[in-house]
């Protein structure tokens, strides 16, 4: 989005987001508790929205926080509902019933951010063995995560030190996904590689349609070093910073104008919440008005085994399968239900506790046969879909709103134009191209996969309209001048035919003036067992800004 010199000051910012913290409202929520160590101001909150929409925060600049957390989806992730969602579950077997609905994240890399196989995942982006969490009412619990490993007590994850004894679970929590192998991270990745690169890009630049606060903060303060000066009184960007900021957002967005707060259910949905409070039990553990005990239970979900949910956090036997109780406050815009995902339904869910639940080792005792008929769950589940939706959190509204991530733009950039020629064993390399070619965003690069293991690929780089395709004369690979040039040649990992990758970096330097510049690439594999002597993998064409 461009800049307007119509944008507020800093002052006018700060203005803006202290109204809209101190705004009254008709709900029954309590105000978010902040601990004393980090107190809310509107300089850190909307520095923390920034960061969280920011999917320069991960390695590949691929994964934002948000790319996993839309408050139009309860704060959780859209994408569940996709094929491409699915973690194998405990036996490591793709389409078995333990299979779970969770968030792709990066394809693995290796700690010289190099691609490398995963065991579940290959070359492809590996998946969460969770369902994402909402991050909406997580500023009330507290403990953090489906089995609350994110404690009260925040310790800074550079100096090792406390930095807050109690109430920082939203702060321990924050600093776990930025150096996640699965979620947004290469392998070893540390805090002094991710504040390097938050020094040096620009704030929200792969993001577009930012919203008001957050174009008038960038420009009063354009750079993510000024940002922090503004929130934290000196440029230095840390790890404890970069958490208290993610944490105060979040500690903005409270979602208390439902037709529940505001006493205007209809009928039905009245109906359903005497439902909820009487013989469909709902209340024991979704307690209102925050929807959550707070506690963790096991439902007989799936079998513990699969997962052991709290267990592996206490240690406790009477913890197994337990998981956290998520609040019920959106719950409706959820696009699947349950730890793993594996409701697509509220009905799915209601007939689930209505049957008494579902696997009996150590279940929780209050999970018991509701028989319900018909009518009062379709009741419940009208006052579950409708009667505890924030409007503003469905329709992605103030403080919900947030900017259009580069991953959902609509238009693929990098983008694989085909031409791919099969090697020994008749399978073709393959182009990872994943990261958007922004300029001047550190960690670019572009790998192969599915070449022949131990042979020599070379990465050709085309000009603008040149695409490098065609026969290898003479079983040379052709270099024209202006038009296609050798980028790169490596010698792939991996044995056998089909079973080759490698990883090429480039350095895309902050230059303006190459913005919009078209580029094709390809990967030439030596393969003697196939005509003209090279394997080829698709043409992926690049347009830098």
């Amino acid at each position: 989005m461009p800049l307007s010199p119509s944008v507020p000051s800093r002052a006018g910012t700060v203005l803006a987001v202290t109204a809209l913290l101190a705004a009254p409202s008709a709900a029954q929520l309590p105000p978010p508790p902040a601990p004393p160590q980090n107190p809310i101001t509107a300089q850190k909150a909307v520095l923390g929205k920034m960061l969280f929409w920011d999917e320069q925060l991960s390695s590949d600049n691929r994964v934002a926080c948000g790319t996993c957390h839309f408050p139009a989806a309860d704060g959780g992730d859209p994408r569940t509902v996709l094929p491409g969602s699915v973690h194998p579950g405990a036996d490591g077997l793709f389409g078995s019933p333990d299979d779970v609905r969770g968030s792709p994240g990066v394809v693995h890399a290796d700690a010289g951010d190099d691609y490398e196989p995963s065991a579940l995942f290959d070359l492809d982006p590996q998946v969460t063995d969770r369902a994402s969490p909402s991050f909406i009412m997580a500023q009330y619990a507290p403990e953090l995560f489906w089995d609350g490993r994110a404690s009260s007590t925040f310790v800074d994850p550079e100096s090792g030190g406390v930095s807050i004894p109690a109430g920082g679970a939203l702060e321990s929590q924050a600093v776990a996904p930025p150096v996640s192998d699965v979620e947004m991270a290469h392998a070893g990745r540390d805090w002094s590689e991710i504040t390097a690169k938050l020094e040096v890009v620009q704030p929200l630049g792969m993001a577009t349609n930012l919203p008001p606060d957050v174009v008038a903060a960038r420009m009063a303060d354009p750079t993510y070093p000024d940002l922090f000066e503004a929130a934290f009184g000196t440029p230095d960007i840390t790890a404890e910073r970069i958490a208290f900021a993610l944490a105060t957002y979040q500690r903005t967005l409270v979602p208390d104008q439902t037709p529940f707060d505001l006493g205007t259910l209809t009928p039905q949905q009245q109906q359903g919440r005497n439902v909820f409070n009487g013989p469909g039990r709902c209340n024991l553990c979704h307690t209102l008005p925050m929807g959550t005990d707070f506690a963790f239970h096991n439902l007989g979900v799936r079998p513990p085994a699969e997962d052991v949910g709290r267990q592996a956090v206490t240690g406790q036997g009477a913890d197994l399968g337990r998981f956290k109780t998520p609040s019920l406050r959106n719950v409706g815009l959820r696009p699947r239900f349950m730890h793993n995902g594996q409701f697509a339904t509220l009905n799915q869910v209601v007939n689930f506790y209505n049957g008494g639940g579902g696997f009996p080792v150590n279940r929780d005792p209050l999970i018991v046969p509701l028989g319900l008929p018909p009518q009062a769950r379709n009741n419940l589940v009208a006052f579950l879909s409708g009667g505890l939706t924030d409007p503003r959190v469905a329709n992605e509204l103030p403080p919900f709103d947030r900017p259009t991530l580069r991953s959902e733009a609509g238009f693929p950039n990098p983008r694989l134009l085909g031409g791919a020629v099969a090697g020994t064993g008749g399978v073709a390399p393959r182009m990872l191209a994943l990261q958007p070619p922004r300029l001047g965003a550190p960690g670019f690069k572009l790998g192969v996969a599915g070449g022949l293991g131990g042979a020599r690929a070379l990465l050709l780089l085309g000009g603008p309209g040149a695409v490098p395709a065609g026969p290898a004369p003479a079983g040379v690979v052709p270099v024209a001048a202006a038009r296609r040039s050798l980028l790169g040649s490596v010698v792939l990992n991996g044995t056998g035919a089909g079973a080759g990758y490698q990883t090429w970096h480039l350095e895309l330097p902050d230059r303006p003036t190459v913005a919009g510049l078209v580029l094709h690439a390809q990967w030439w594999v030596v393969d003697r067992g196939v005509p003209g002597g090279f394997a080829r993998s698709e043409v992926v064409e690049l347009e830098l800004f």
